[in-house]
């Protein structure tokens, strides 16, 4: 009886051996060399810490937008910041208190800038004295150009202008948005010219305690432009003269209750709040910050937070 071997298994057995040989006889891929680097980035590019070290990375990009490993010697430099640098990492310094910098990596020509706040754990307490005439502290949000530390009466203390252009309004932000059971306190006064008058006040888990100098009032409330649980009172106060403003918010599991107190500088705190709010949809949390409309020139002074 004679062998047989169907053709369909000489077939396979064909296409198995070219794909063998194919195999075997292919080149390795030749690799690429990276294409060089045109920009960078480091990253992140905004950092918040409260004394923890701080990390940053450099990427490069080529021509064409792509990743790219190919960057040279990398050289590290930070200005306004007070603490230890090695390797990229930052290590604030943690008897400097609150301050804001810069930290720039650079290979070549190529260049990238990263901004590091050093925001220390409450308490914080500011009198201004130890900042530099026509500045700000460095790590507050929404104050450059607009506020300005200057000398009263023989002290430093903080000044909002009206502003060559712009909106006269501003909010000033401290510390990071995600605090929350704090309370605020400050002196402030505001001045007069011909008939304009500033208001005036404090910010606390995004509620603010307005002193309204045109309409005699104080106010709470949570947007400017919605007054949806805004609670106003009748609040006679004189320009020139300093008062004390104290703001705290209790959020509970239904409602958030925003309490304000203003007093003269230098009497007795009183016993009760001046005003009290409830917001039956809580901002739950928020920046410690600083209010201002400035028709006229606003001082604040002896800003507390804990």
């Amino acid at each position: 009886m004679r062998n047989f071997i169907p053709l369909y298994a000489i077939l396979v057995v064909c296409i198995l051996a070219a794909g063998c040989a194919s195999k075997e006889m292919a080149p390795e891929p030749v690799k690429m060399p990276a294409a060089p680097a045109v920009s960078l980035l480091l990253t992140p590019a905004e950092t918040l810490t409260s004394g923890d070290p701080v990390a940053l990375s450099v990427i490069g990009f080529d021509a064409n937008g792509k990743q790219t490993s190919a960057i040279g010697a990398i050289e590290w430099a930070h200005t306004g910041l007070t603490g230890a640098f090695e390797d990229g990492t930052f290590t604030p310094d943690k008897s400097a208190g609150a301050h804001a910098g810069t930290v720039t990596a650079q290979s070549g020509d190529l260049k990238a800038t990263a901004r590091v706040r050093v925001i220390p754990s409450l308490p914080w307490t500011e009198d201004f004295e130890t900042v530099e005439l026509e500045k700000i502290p460095t790590h507050w949000i929404g104050a450059t150009g607009k506020f300005f530390v200057r000398e009263k009466d023989g002290n430093k203390v903080l000044v909002k202008t009206p502003v060559q252009r712009g909106l006269n309004r501003s909010n000033v932000y401290l510390g990071p948005s995600t605090m929350k059971n704090y309370q605020i306190q400050i002196d402030l006064m505001g001045t007069k010219n011909k008939r304009r008058l500033p208001d005036l006040g404090l910010i606390a888990n995004r509620y603010t305690l307005d002193m309204q100098g045109r309409h005699q009032r104080l106010q709470i409330r949570s947007w400017a432009s919605d007054l949806r649980m805004a609670k106003t009172i009748d609040f006679a106060w004189e320009v020139d003269v300093w008062y004390t403003m104290k703001m705290m918010v209790e959020v509970l599991e239904d409602k958030a209750i925003i309490r304000g107190k203003v007093w003269q500088t230098g009497e007795p705190e009183p016993p009760e709040w001046t005003i009290t709010a409830e917001d039956p949809l809580p901002n739950r949390e928020g920046s410690p910050g600083i209010y201002g409309y400035s028709a006229t020139e606003i001082y604040y002074d002896n800003l507390r937070v804990w």
